[in-house]
């Protein structure tokens, strides 16, 4: 059996997405996880915090895979190629915690938010880390790496963006590929 923070993430990923955040109320979630309300509250002190793990989850499923492809001995573009293509299924496989992430990450940027703003700042960082390292390798030339990191990131969020809000997934199918013969040829 599912532990039950686990069950209260996957229902407020699902009222969320349907309702939007600000519409979402507890009492949705307790229902769609099938607890008392005063369960969810064992677990997290508002909805806030709840939003909070969700992105937080998706940030710690990320980095796991960067860092884990970080270490291993391959090309960047090999490392870039699996983390994007492994990015696209996840997000095609929960098309509701897309939904949350394209239209929640918008929610107040302070510094309580810590987890909104790892997945926005930290895995471009880390691509940039990445790149760096390609760069002194001298395997591919030399560039501004936290720029060509921004547009990788921006470009995963972007093309995940309009499928979500054109309402043409489809567009997923095929986007890690696109992504990547993007980042190997150019436009």
């Amino acid at each position: 059996m599912k532990e039950k923070k686990e069950l209260i993430r996957e229902a407020a990923v699902k009222v969320i997405a349907q309702e939007g955040f600000y519409n979402t109320k507890i009492f949705k979630i307790a229902e769609e996880a099938g607890v008392a309300v005063g369960t969810i509250y064992n677990y997290f002190d508002s909805k806030d915090q709840i939003l909070e793990y969700i992105f937080n989850v998706e940030f710690t499923k990320r980095i796991n895979l960067l860092e884990e492809l970080k270490n291993k001995k391959m090309s960047i573009k090999n490392k870039l190629k699996i983390f994007i293509e492994k990015h696209f299924k996840e997000i095609k496989e929960n098309l509701d915690t897309a939904q949350i992430l394209v239209r929640e990450k918008e929610f107040p940027k302070s510094s309580e938010f810590s987890a909104i703003l790892n997945y926005l700042n930290e895995i471009p960082l880390l691509m940039e880390d990445m790149l760096d390292k390609a760069v002194k390798n001298g395997e591919i030339k030399n560039q501004n790496t936290a720029i060509t990191a921004g547009l990788i990131f921006g470009a995963l969020q972007g093309v995940v963006e309009k499928a979500l809000r054109t309402n043409d997934i489809k567009l997923l199918d095929a986007a890690d590929q696109e992504v990547i013969r993007f980042i190997e040829e150019g436009v």
